[in-house]
């Protein structure tokens, strides 16, 4: 593995930085979330981000003070999506229970179900298939990388640039901003 340049830290190899300090960033994060899931993911995407701006480390002096702040504001981060979605999940589940029975709202459900279906036609070949795979396989970014042969950061830009590409096509039809949030939370899923 290349060493892992800067300055402060020339002799060290990711590998090594990784290894020392995994478990410290894993525990801080899971204090913090409260989800084995969510520090395992954070802790990862601490330390791809750690790799990718390896060149910005030449003017850290304290690598676990540093590597401490990051976990903590990653968390934080994580806590405050989490609120935040909670509450927009709250407030659509209030909202499509109240419409559940309309007819109307039926009407506009199948509607927005053929717009979704035209844009997912409208998307690159490779989009399309990671859509399908997550949306109507349930297949995760890492089996959908695994199936495709591809890294799961690039799944994951795919199917967000799908997600983003359907959710415009959806606004430029007169679809409800509210609608398209309901629909991809419970249809689009």
């Amino acid at each position: 593995m290349r060493a892992f340049n800067s300055k402060q830290h020339h002799d060290l190899k990711f590998e090594e930085v990784f290894e020392s300090y995994k478990h410290q960033v894993y525990a801080q994060v899971y204090i913090i979330a409260k989800s084995e899931y969510a520090a395992e993911e954070i802790t990862q995407e601490i330390f791809i981000k750690l790799w990718l701006n390896k060149e910005s480390l030449k003017d850290v002096k304290n690598l676990g003070g540093y590597l401490y702040t990051i976990a903590r504001n990653y968390s934080l981060n994580y806590l405050r999506k989490a609120a935040s979605d909670t509450r927009l999940v709250n407030e659509l589940l209030r909202v499509a229970v109240t419409n559940d029975n309309n007819t109307e709202a039926n009407m506009r459900v199948s509607e927005c179900r053929k717009l979704i279906s035209t844009a997912v036609s409208q998307l690159s070949p490779q989009r399309q298939l990671v859509y399908k795979l997550n949306k109507e396989d349930g297949l995760n970014y890492d089996e959908i990388a695994t199936h495709l042969n591809l890294s799961r950061h690039t799944v994951k830009n795919h199917l967000m640039a799908a997600l983003q590409f359907i959710g415009t096509y959806l606004a430029k039809n007169g679809v409800n901003p509210t609608l398209i949030a309901i629909f991809s939370l419970f249809y689009i899923n």
